[in-house]
């Protein structure tokens, strides 16, 4: 199965998540989880991505327990999304996903 870093997404607009989960990864001495998404859309032939960006994480999997939204999904909810960049007071900036 081909996937791709959700990334890939940051300029393509509108897409539905139909799946999701998640990994935890040791990088280095740390522990990170990263997000596995399915969508319902193809994007060069790819439906699976993954990403590590933690707003994104966080709207998925909270301590490593799926979030109301995740279990939504799970039970076969879609949840139709577009990346965004959020900005912060302290000047700096990151990506996140909004409902669309």
């Amino acid at each position: 199965m081909t996937e791709s870093s959700l990334s890939k997404l940051d300029d393509k607009g509108v897409f539905t998540i139909v799946k999701v989960g998640n990994v935890e990864k040791k990088v280095g001495k740390d522990l990170i989880t990263e997000v596995n998404i399915e969508t319902e859309e193809s994007f060069d032939g790819v439906k699976n991505f993954y990403t590590s960006r933690k707003m994104i994480v966080a709207k998925f999997y909270e301590n490593g327990k799926p979030t109301v939204l995740a279990q939504d999904i799970l039970r076969g909810k879609k949840y139709r999304v577009k990346i965004i960049t959020q900005k912060f007071g302290n000047g700096k900036e990151d990506y996140d996903i909004a409902k669309s």
